[in-house]
Protein backbone atom coordinates (compact mmCIF):
# COMPACT_ATOMS: atom_id res chain seq x y z
CA UNK A 1 0.00 0.00 0.00
CA UNK A 2 1.12 3.60 -0.81
CA UNK A 3 2.49 5.84 1.92
CA UNK A 4 -0.11 8.39 2.01
CA UNK A 5 1.79 11.08 3.97
CA UNK A 6 3.37 11.41 0.89
CA UNK A 7 0.12 13.24 -0.21
CA UNK A 8 -0.60 16.98 -0.60
CA UNK A 9 -3.04 19.49 -1.59
CA UNK A 10 -2.51 22.77 -2.30
CA UNK A 11 -4.81 26.03 -3.71
CA UNK A 12 -3.60 26.31 -7.46
CA UNK A 13 -6.17 29.60 -7.96
CA UNK A 14 -8.89 31.74 -6.01
CA UNK A 15 -11.07 34.21 -7.42
CA UNK A 16 -13.99 36.73 -6.32
CA UNK A 17 -16.47 36.01 -9.44
CA UNK A 18 -19.02 37.78 -8.37
CA UNK A 19 -19.98 39.61 -4.91
CA UNK A 20 -21.38 36.46 -3.93
CA UNK A 21 -19.41 33.85 -5.74
CA UNK A 22 -16.24 32.74 -4.51
CA UNK A 23 -13.91 30.16 -6.47
CA UNK A 24 -11.01 27.96 -5.14
CA UNK A 25 -9.26 25.25 -7.40
CA UNK A 26 -7.25 22.88 -5.42
CA UNK A 27 -5.19 19.80 -6.54
CA UNK A 28 -4.15 16.39 -4.55
CA UNK A 29 -1.34 15.02 -5.54
CA UNK A 30 0.67 11.44 -5.69
CA UNK A 31 -2.59 9.65 -5.42
CA UNK A 32 -2.82 5.85 -6.79
CA UNK A 33 -4.91 5.50 -10.17
CA UNK A 34 -8.20 4.61 -7.96
CA UNK A 35 -7.70 6.60 -4.62
CA UNK A 36 -8.68 10.23 -7.00
CA UNK A 37 -12.49 9.33 -7.82
CA UNK A 38 -13.13 7.79 -4.74
CA UNK A 39 -11.50 10.97 -2.66
CA UNK A 40 -13.36 13.54 -4.78
CA UNK A 41 -16.98 12.32 -4.66
CA UNK A 42 -16.24 11.69 -0.95
CA UNK A 43 -15.56 15.40 -1.27
CA UNK A 44 -18.44 16.60 -3.47
CA UNK A 45 -21.01 14.95 -1.58
CA UNK A 46 -20.11 16.57 1.77
CA UNK A 47 -19.55 19.84 0.65
CA UNK A 48 -22.95 19.95 -1.03
CA UNK A 49 -24.79 18.32 1.22
CA UNK A 50 -23.35 18.05 4.93
CA UNK A 51 -21.97 21.81 5.72
CA UNK A 52 -23.87 24.37 7.40
CA UNK A 53 -25.50 28.08 6.84
CA UNK A 54 -27.34 30.66 8.16
CA UNK A 55 -30.85 31.28 6.06
CA UNK A 56 -34.37 32.95 6.61
CA UNK A 57 -36.56 30.30 7.40
CA UNK A 58 -39.49 31.94 8.48
CA UNK A 59 -41.54 35.67 8.40
CA UNK A 60 -43.99 37.22 10.11
CA UNK A 61 -46.40 40.34 9.39
CA UNK A 62 -48.85 41.58 12.11
CA UNK A 63 -52.38 41.99 12.01
CA UNK A 64 -52.30 39.77 8.33
CA UNK A 65 -53.21 36.01 8.00
CA UNK A 66 -50.20 34.22 6.24
CA UNK A 67 -51.16 33.39 2.77
CA UNK A 68 -48.26 33.32 -0.33
CA UNK A 69 -51.14 35.18 -2.23
CA UNK A 70 -52.47 37.62 0.17
CA UNK A 71 -51.52 41.24 -0.65
CA UNK A 72 -49.91 43.56 1.93
CA UNK A 73 -50.85 46.94 2.17
CA UNK A 74 -48.47 49.40 0.23
CA UNK A 75 -46.63 46.94 -0.97
CA UNK A 76 -46.51 46.77 -4.89
CA UNK A 77 -45.48 42.75 -4.49
CA UNK A 78 -47.81 40.21 -3.30
CA UNK A 79 -46.42 37.75 -0.43
CA UNK A 80 -45.20 34.82 -2.73
CA UNK A 81 -42.95 37.42 -4.65
CA UNK A 82 -41.03 38.92 -1.13
CA UNK A 83 -40.45 35.15 -0.14
CA UNK A 84 -38.62 34.38 -3.25
CA UNK A 85 -36.43 37.73 -2.76
CA UNK A 86 -36.40 37.08 0.97
CA UNK A 87 -34.81 33.77 -0.08
CA UNK A 88 -31.78 35.17 -2.27
CA UNK A 89 -30.17 36.80 1.21
CA UNK A 90 -27.13 35.79 2.41
CA UNK A 91 -25.93 36.16 6.26
CA UNK A 92 -22.27 35.38 7.50
CA UNK A 93 -22.50 35.03 11.16
CA UNK A 94 -19.27 36.59 12.84
CA UNK A 95 -20.49 35.71 16.61
CA UNK A 96 -19.50 31.86 15.48
CA UNK A 97 -22.88 30.76 18.09
CA UNK A 98 -24.46 28.79 16.06
CA UNK A 99 -27.90 30.06 16.96
CA UNK A 100 -30.80 31.30 15.88
CA UNK A 101 -31.26 34.86 15.18
CA UNK A 102 -34.62 37.81 14.20
CA UNK A 103 -34.55 40.28 12.13
CA UNK A 104 -36.89 43.49 11.64
CA UNK A 105 -37.60 45.15 8.76
CA UNK A 106 -39.94 48.53 9.64
CA UNK A 107 -39.89 51.06 6.55
CA UNK A 108 -42.41 53.91 6.08
CA UNK A 109 -42.66 54.42 2.39
CA UNK A 110 -42.89 55.74 0.21
CA UNK A 111 -39.16 53.10 -0.21
CA UNK A 112 -37.50 50.52 -2.10
CA UNK A 113 -36.65 48.20 0.69
CA UNK A 114 -33.58 46.07 -0.01
CA UNK A 115 -31.61 43.36 2.32
CA UNK A 116 -29.22 46.00 3.25
CA UNK A 117 -32.59 47.31 5.41
CA UNK A 118 -32.76 44.30 7.37
CA UNK A 119 -31.74 45.22 11.52
CA UNK A 120 -30.33 42.24 13.77
CA UNK A 121 -28.48 42.03 16.33
CA UNK A 122 -24.58 42.53 16.24
CA UNK A 123 -22.37 39.78 14.40
CA UNK A 124 -24.44 39.35 11.92
CA UNK A 125 -23.49 40.27 8.48
CA UNK A 126 -25.78 40.58 5.27
CA UNK A 127 -23.45 39.95 2.38
CA UNK A 128 -25.72 40.90 -0.57
CA UNK A 129 -27.49 44.03 1.11
CA UNK A 130 -28.20 45.45 -2.79
CA UNK A 131 -30.04 42.48 -2.69
CA UNK A 132 -33.95 43.81 -4.01
CA UNK A 133 -36.75 42.61 -1.63
CA UNK A 134 -39.97 44.99 -1.93
CA UNK A 135 -41.59 48.35 -3.36
CA UNK A 136 -43.80 50.45 -1.13
CA UNK A 137 -45.72 52.62 -3.03
CA UNK A 138 -47.48 54.80 -0.49
CA UNK A 139 -46.89 56.31 2.76
CA UNK A 140 -47.90 53.04 4.49
CA UNK A 141 -45.48 51.13 7.33
CA UNK A 142 -44.31 47.99 6.59
CA UNK A 143 -43.40 46.07 9.41
CA UNK A 144 -41.74 42.33 8.93
CA UNK A 145 -40.37 40.08 11.62
CA UNK A 146 -37.79 37.62 10.46
CA UNK A 147 -36.53 34.46 11.38
CA UNK A 148 -33.05 33.30 10.33
CA UNK A 149 -31.89 29.84 11.47
CA UNK A 150 -28.53 27.16 11.11
CA UNK A 151 -29.14 24.65 8.76
CA UNK A 152 -27.96 22.25 6.12
CA UNK A 153 -28.66 21.03 2.29
CA UNK A 154 -32.35 22.31 1.21
CA UNK A 155 -35.07 22.39 3.89
CA UNK A 156 -38.96 22.42 2.51
CA UNK A 157 -41.38 24.92 4.24
CA UNK A 158 -43.23 22.24 5.65
CA UNK A 159 -40.43 20.92 7.21
CA UNK A 160 -39.21 23.96 9.19
CA UNK A 161 -39.89 23.59 12.45
CA UNK A 162 -39.48 27.31 13.81
CA UNK A 163 -39.12 26.52 17.42
CA UNK A 164 -39.78 28.97 19.82
CA UNK A 165 -41.58 30.98 16.87
CA UNK A 166 -45.36 31.20 17.31
CA UNK A 167 -47.37 33.19 13.82
CA UNK A 168 -44.86 32.31 11.77
CA UNK A 169 -45.05 31.54 8.14
CA UNK A 170 -42.17 29.01 7.22
CA UNK A 171 -40.62 29.26 3.44
CA UNK A 172 -37.92 26.93 1.96
CA UNK A 173 -34.31 27.41 2.79
CA UNK A 174 -30.97 26.69 0.93
CA UNK A 175 -28.73 26.37 3.68
CA UNK A 176 -25.69 25.34 1.35
CA UNK A 177 -23.13 27.87 1.39
CA UNK A 178 -21.65 25.46 -1.50
CA UNK A 179 -22.94 26.50 -4.44
CA UNK A 180 -21.06 24.23 -6.75
CA UNK A 181 -18.47 21.70 -6.69
CA UNK A 182 -16.37 19.80 -10.11
CA UNK A 183 -13.29 17.19 -9.77
CA UNK A 184 -11.73 14.87 -12.45
CA UNK A 185 -8.74 13.06 -12.01
CA UNK A 186 -5.49 13.89 -14.45
CA UNK A 187 -2.98 11.10 -15.33
CA UNK A 188 0.60 12.06 -14.83
CA UNK A 189 3.49 11.09 -16.69
CA UNK A 190 5.34 8.75 -14.61
CA UNK A 191 8.80 7.13 -16.09
CA UNK A 192 8.54 4.38 -14.04
CA UNK A 193 5.76 1.98 -13.22
CA UNK A 194 3.89 4.00 -11.07
CA UNK A 195 0.34 5.14 -12.63
CA UNK A 196 -0.04 8.76 -10.03
CA UNK A 197 -2.44 11.03 -10.42
CA UNK A 198 -3.53 14.51 -9.53
CA UNK A 199 -7.17 15.30 -8.33
CA UNK A 200 -8.33 18.60 -9.54
CA UNK A 201 -11.03 19.73 -6.93
CA UNK A 202 -13.08 23.21 -8.06
CA UNK A 203 -15.21 24.46 -4.81
CA UNK A 204 -17.45 27.70 -5.63
CA UNK A 205 -19.08 29.55 -2.57
CA UNK A 206 -22.10 32.13 -1.64
CA UNK A 207 -19.30 34.20 -0.29
CA UNK A 208 -20.46 33.41 3.98
CA UNK A 209 -17.84 30.49 3.50
CA UNK A 210 -14.11 30.77 1.58
CA UNK A 211 -13.64 27.61 -0.26
CA UNK A 212 -10.60 26.78 1.82
CA UNK A 213 -12.45 27.47 4.95
CA UNK A 214 -15.46 24.85 3.15
CA UNK A 215 -12.47 22.10 2.18
CA UNK A 216 -11.48 22.06 5.82
CA UNK A 217 -15.05 21.48 7.38
CA UNK A 218 -15.61 18.83 4.46
CA UNK A 219 -12.51 16.85 5.94
CA UNK A 220 -13.46 17.27 9.33
CA UNK A 221 -17.09 15.87 8.80
CA UNK A 222 -15.91 12.94 7.14
CA UNK A 223 -13.05 12.30 9.76
CA UNK A 224 -15.88 12.35 12.45
CA UNK A 225 -17.78 9.90 10.29
CA UNK A 226 -14.91 7.27 9.68
CA UNK A 227 -13.93 7.55 13.07
CA UNK A 228 -16.68 5.59 14.15
CA UNK A 229 -14.87 2.48 13.04
CA UNK A 230 -12.61 2.64 15.66
CA UNK A 231 -15.72 1.92 18.42
CA UNK A 232 -16.53 -1.67 16.24
CA UNK A 233 -18.17 -3.69 18.99
CA UNK A 234 -17.58 -7.23 18.26
CA UNK A 235 -19.60 -10.36 20.11
CA UNK A 236 -17.74 -11.97 22.76
CA UNK A 237 -16.66 -15.34 21.28
CA UNK A 238 -17.51 -16.93 25.21
CA UNK A 239 -21.02 -15.57 25.37
CA UNK A 240 -23.55 -18.40 25.35
CA UNK A 241 -26.17 -18.05 22.09
CA UNK A 242 -29.33 -19.39 23.17
CA UNK A 243 -30.07 -22.33 20.86
CA UNK A 244 -33.63 -21.80 20.86
CA UNK A 245 -33.83 -19.34 17.74
CA UNK A 246 -31.42 -21.82 15.80
CA UNK A 247 -33.54 -25.02 16.09
CA UNK A 248 -37.01 -23.13 15.26
CA UNK A 249 -34.97 -22.11 12.16
CA UNK A 250 -33.46 -25.34 11.45
CA UNK A 251 -37.07 -27.65 12.21
CA UNK A 252 -38.94 -24.77 9.99
CA UNK A 253 -36.35 -25.40 7.40
CA UNK A 254 -36.83 -29.09 6.94
CA UNK A 255 -40.77 -28.90 7.36
CA UNK A 256 -40.52 -26.18 4.03
CA UNK A 257 -38.08 -29.06 2.42
CA UNK A 258 -40.93 -31.78 2.98
CA UNK A 259 -43.60 -29.77 2.43
CA UNK A 260 -42.02 -29.03 -0.75
CA UNK A 261 -40.74 -32.77 -1.75
CA UNK A 262 -44.56 -34.01 -0.47
CA UNK A 263 -46.14 -30.99 -3.54
CA UNK A 264 -43.53 -32.53 -5.74
CA UNK A 265 -44.21 -36.15 -5.98
CA UNK A 266 -48.20 -34.98 -5.87
CA UNK A 267 -48.02 -32.90 -8.95
CA UNK A 268 -46.26 -35.61 -10.36
CA UNK A 269 -48.58 -38.54 -9.91
CA UNK A 270 -50.93 -35.63 -11.04
CA UNK A 271 -49.22 -35.76 -13.94
CA UNK A 272 -48.96 -39.79 -14.64
CA UNK A 273 -52.21 -39.57 -14.05
CA UNK A 274 -53.74 -37.25 -17.01
CA UNK A 275 -50.95 -39.12 -19.04
CA UNK A 276 -52.58 -42.09 -18.35
CA UNK A 277 -56.06 -40.67 -19.20
CA UNK A 278 -54.83 -39.57 -22.43
CA UNK A 279 -53.21 -42.88 -23.75
CA UNK A 280 -55.82 -44.45 -26.35
CA UNK A 281 -56.38 -48.00 -25.25
CA UNK A 282 -55.10 -50.81 -27.67
CA UNK A 283 -58.04 -52.77 -29.45
CA UNK A 284 -58.09 -56.01 -28.19
CA UNK A 285 -59.51 -58.79 -30.76
CA UNK A 286 -63.11 -58.79 -29.24
CA UNK A 287 -63.26 -55.61 -29.92
CA UNK A 288 -62.27 -56.19 -33.68
CA UNK A 289 -64.43 -59.07 -34.17
CA UNK A 290 -67.40 -57.20 -32.73
CA UNK A 291 -67.00 -54.55 -35.45
CA UNK A 292 -69.85 -54.75 -37.97
CA UNK A 293 -68.63 -55.61 -41.79
CA UNK A 294 -69.09 -51.89 -42.40
CA UNK A 295 -66.66 -51.09 -40.00
CA UNK A 296 -64.34 -53.18 -41.21
CA UNK A 297 -64.21 -51.87 -44.80
CA UNK A 298 -64.34 -48.26 -43.74
CA UNK A 299 -61.27 -48.84 -41.30
CA UNK A 300 -59.53 -50.92 -44.04
CA UNK A 301 -60.31 -48.03 -46.44
CA UNK A 302 -58.53 -45.74 -43.88
CA UNK A 303 -55.67 -47.79 -43.86
CA UNK A 304 -55.20 -47.91 -47.29
CA UNK A 305 -55.47 -44.12 -47.41
CA UNK A 306 -52.71 -43.84 -45.39
CA UNK A 307 -50.43 -46.12 -47.14
CA UNK A 308 -48.50 -46.61 -43.30
CA UNK A 309 -46.25 -49.28 -43.17
CA UNK A 310 -47.77 -50.45 -39.41
CA UNK A 311 -50.84 -51.27 -41.65
CA UNK A 312 -48.99 -54.20 -43.25
CA UNK A 313 -48.61 -55.69 -40.11
CA UNK A 314 -44.79 -56.34 -40.66
CA UNK A 315 -42.11 -57.03 -37.82
CA UNK A 316 -40.71 -53.94 -36.33
CA UNK A 317 -36.92 -55.56 -38.08
CA UNK A 318 -38.11 -55.04 -41.35
CA UNK A 319 -40.11 -51.88 -40.58
CA UNK A 320 -36.27 -50.33 -39.32
CA UNK A 321 -34.82 -51.75 -42.21
CA UNK A 322 -37.50 -50.10 -45.01
CA UNK A 323 -36.94 -46.82 -43.39
CA UNK A 324 -33.61 -46.74 -43.42
CA UNK A 325 -34.00 -47.05 -47.67
CA UNK A 326 -36.19 -44.19 -47.08
CA UNK A 327 -39.01 -46.60 -47.84
CA UNK A 328 -41.81 -45.16 -45.51
CA UNK A 329 -44.94 -45.62 -46.94
CA UNK A 330 -47.26 -48.99 -49.02
CA UNK A 331 -46.71 -47.36 -52.07
CA UNK A 332 -43.40 -47.13 -52.23
CA UNK A 333 -42.49 -50.80 -51.95
CA UNK A 334 -45.19 -51.22 -55.12
CA UNK A 335 -42.27 -49.63 -57.02
CA UNK A 336 -39.66 -52.69 -56.14
CA UNK A 337 -40.41 -55.96 -58.33
CA UNK A 338 -38.89 -59.61 -58.42
CA UNK A 339 -38.35 -59.32 -62.26
CA UNK A 340 -36.37 -56.22 -62.33
CA UNK A 341 -34.51 -53.62 -60.03
CA UNK A 342 -34.61 -52.09 -58.06
CA UNK A 343 -35.03 -55.33 -55.69
CA UNK A 344 -36.22 -55.78 -51.96
CA UNK A 345 -33.10 -58.08 -51.67
CA UNK A 346 -30.57 -55.42 -51.98
CA UNK A 347 -31.94 -53.97 -49.59
CA UNK A 348 -29.40 -53.82 -46.23
CA UNK A 349 -31.36 -55.69 -43.93
CA UNK A 350 -33.38 -58.09 -45.77
CA UNK A 351 -32.63 -61.90 -46.04
CA UNK A 352 -35.23 -63.96 -48.51
CA UNK A 353 -37.78 -64.44 -45.40
CA UNK A 354 -38.17 -61.00 -44.92
CA UNK A 355 -38.92 -60.25 -48.80
CA UNK A 356 -41.63 -63.25 -48.87
CA UNK A 357 -43.04 -61.73 -45.81
CA UNK A 358 -43.39 -58.60 -47.50
CA UNK A 359 -44.83 -59.70 -50.55
CA UNK A 360 -47.44 -61.86 -48.77
CA UNK A 361 -48.17 -58.51 -46.35
CA UNK A 362 -48.63 -56.52 -49.54
CA UNK A 363 -51.22 -59.39 -50.96
CA UNK A 364 -53.73 -59.69 -47.99
CA UNK A 365 -53.09 -55.62 -47.79
CA UNK A 366 -54.76 -55.17 -51.45
CA UNK A 367 -56.88 -57.86 -51.83
CA UNK A 368 -60.28 -57.32 -51.73
CA UNK A 369 -62.26 -58.75 -48.88
CA UNK A 370 -63.94 -61.90 -49.51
Amino acid sequence: MKNLSKCTCKCVDSDLLSPNELYGHFVFTSLEESEGSTIGSMLRRVLLSNLYGLKITGLRIPNMTHNEFNLVEGIREDLLEVILNLKEVIFKDNNKYDQSYHGLVYIQGPAVVTAGCIKFSEGIEVLNPGQYLLTISDKSVVEIHLKIEYGKAYVLATDQKLEGSTYFFPIDSNFAPVLKVNFYVKALPQPNENKDVELHLEIFTNGSLLPHQSLIQAKHIIGYMLSTINKIEFCSLGQSVSEEPVRKILEKKRDLKKERKLKSTKVKKEKTIKAKNFIPKKKTVKDIEKQTPEELLLRRVNDMDSGSLECLKLSDRIIKALNKANINYTWELMDYDLAGPPYLINIKGLGPKSVAEIEKSLRMFYEPPS
